[in-house]
């Protein structure tokens, strides 16, 4: 039996289309599983900070992503250690 690792991986999506100013985005987001992110605005642009522990980076990112489409957003980039990120799906 194999004996997976969970570690905890830190990366930046941002958000599409989403302002700071829509009504009840902090609240959806929490509630689709997004628990684990910190939401931040830069010139009213959205963007989660997330902290998410998980098998792999990419299952983490993957995960992440199908929280905030549950939400009803989308994300438009993806940054770890400040870099873009290119996930393979």
């Amino acid at each position: 039996m194999m004996n997976s690792t969970i570690k905890n991986f830190e990366f930046t999506i941002y958000i599409k289309d989403l302002k700071a100013s829509h009504h009840c985005v902090e609240d959806r987001l929490f509630e689709a599983g997004c628990d684990d992110a910190l939401l931040c605005s830069i010139n009213n642009d959205l963007y989660l900070e997330f902290v998410r522990k998980a098998e792999s980076l990419d299952f983490a990112i993957q995960n992440a992503l199908r929280n905030i489409e549950t939400a009803g957003c989308q994300s438009i980039q993806i940054h770890v250690n400040n870099e873009p990120y290119n996930l393979v799906r």
